[in-house]
């Protein structure tokens, strides 16, 4: 998640302006460092004196300006990279939606219909992407640092962010702004693929069913159905994650938990200890029985 290891080109030109303002600093340290030696070391009968007028023109004006023309003139060129410019070929667009404490992810552009999913973005390698961020509930901060800079994500708008990962990998990402008691546990995953990778992964998303027997499709329909669902055509009622490709993420409660069969199974036995304040703490306790149904059901929900 290092921002000075960036992997698009809004990333490097965050980069670079760090990197030209550590120079600029170490810079301003060097010198202010040996005049600090000079003034302690020197002879005092060859003081060095400046006018008054010069130290307030050179230090006051000359010097505070020419560093925040500096800064203007890259930050502009660093702004400039993460905005979604109209008339830019082949650009893909994704929403994500902030929730207290997960992020709901919405693919309009699918074939067919929309199609939901939750705490991974799965994206084209190369291709500028056009990430419509917006909140549920209180402010949320969408960051993915490799990527490109923070942009707030606030309920009743919708802001807009362009980023592009050059290569294909997983790339991490955060809420940057204090949002609850959960804010630490909101992590969010961004999948870029090449053209065949993407296709097929959204292939699948689309076809996502729950191979399953009914008694665990009966048991999910009474516990869970309220607020989720297995179908990524649907988004069911905002309220909590859409499950379709469950197995495929790589944790649980939004990077609480690793998502393998235990960690399924802990997550659902204990969530309201593991993640305090998530939505689900009303829901009844499922016996033995139950949770190796909804086990076998959502780690088979691909």
């Amino acid at each position: 998640m290092s921002t000075l290891d960036p992997a698009g080109p809004a990333s490097a030109a965050i980069a670079r302006l760090w990197w030209l303002m550590l120079a600029a600093a170490l810079l301003i340290l060097i010198v202010t460092v040996a005049l600090a030696l000079y003034a302690a070391c020197r002879n005092p009968a060859r003081r060095m004196r400046i006018a008054p007028r010069a130290l307030i023109i050179g230090g006051g004006l000359i010097v505070p300006l020419a560093a925040l023309a500096a800064l203007l003139v890259h930050g502009i060129g660093a702004g400039h990279s993460l905005l979604p410019l109209p008339g830019t070929p082949g650009v893909y667009h994704v929403e994500v939606r902030g929730h207290q404490w997960w992020w709901e992810v919405r693919y309009p552009q699918a074939a067919g219909e929309p199609l939901y999913s939750a705490n991974e973005i799965h994206v084209p390698a190369g291709r500028p992407i056009d990430v419509h961020v917006s909140a549920e509930d209180v402010i949320h901060g969408f960051w993915l640092p490799r990527l490109g800079g923070k942009i707030d994500a606030v309920p009743g708008r919708t802001t807009v962010i362009r980023l592009r990962a050059d290569r294909a990998g997983v790339y991490h990402g955060v809420c940057a702004e204090f949002c609850g008691a959960q804010h630490a546990r909101m992590a969010l995953r961004l999948h870029a693929h090449d053209q065949a990778g993407f296709e097929a992964h959204m292939a699948k998303l689309g076809a996502a069913a729950a191979a399953a027997p009914s008694a665990a499709l009966q048991s999910f329909d009474r516990l869970c159905s309220e607020c989720h669902s297995l179908d990524a055509r649907q988004r069911g009622s905002g309220r909590g994650p859409n499950l379709a490709g469950l197995a495929d993420r790589a944790t649980l409660g939004a990077g609480t938990l690793r998502n393998d069969a235990a960690g399924l199974r802990r997550w659902l036995a204990e969530h309201a200890a593991l993640k305090p304040g998530n939505l689900m703490t009303g829901v009844p306790q499922p016996d033995a029985a139950t949770l190796d149904a909804l086990v076998a059901l959502l780690g088979d929900a691909r």
